[in-house]
């Protein structure tokens, strides 16, 4: 995800719009977040817990904001739509990280 929020940023700022070789690569970013979300559930079911509770909110917030984004920006500006997911892409990379070190 960080990668692909420097690609956006930088295709942002050379005048680009949201292409689909970019809306192509956050969906696979999305799928990839579901997988490693349905694999820490696989692990609480199977009884390991994260150190501390937020990395619970981490995890959820990462599954769910680019939908989110995606349904309030569908077939809207597709400019600015570029520099918000980039954007978003840059959130998610740092709720990442932020999970990575609550989860223990």
């Amino acid at each position: 995800m960080a990668v692909l929020g420097c690609w956006g940023l930088f295709s942002y700022l050379r005048g680009g719009v949201l292409s689909g070789s970019i809306a192509g690569t956050f969906l696979i970013g999305q799928v990839l977040i579901v997988v490693q979300s349905v694999a820490g559930v696989a692990l609480y079911l199977l009884g390991a817990r994260p150190v501390e509770g937020t990395h619970y909110l981490y995890g959820i917030t990462a599954v769910l904001v680019l939908p989110f984004l995606y349904s309030y920006l569908r077939d809207r500006y597709p400019r600015q739509g570029l520099a918000i997911y980039s954007l978003l892409a840059l959130f998610i990379a740092g709720l990442a990280v932020r999970g990575m070190t609550t989860g223990g």
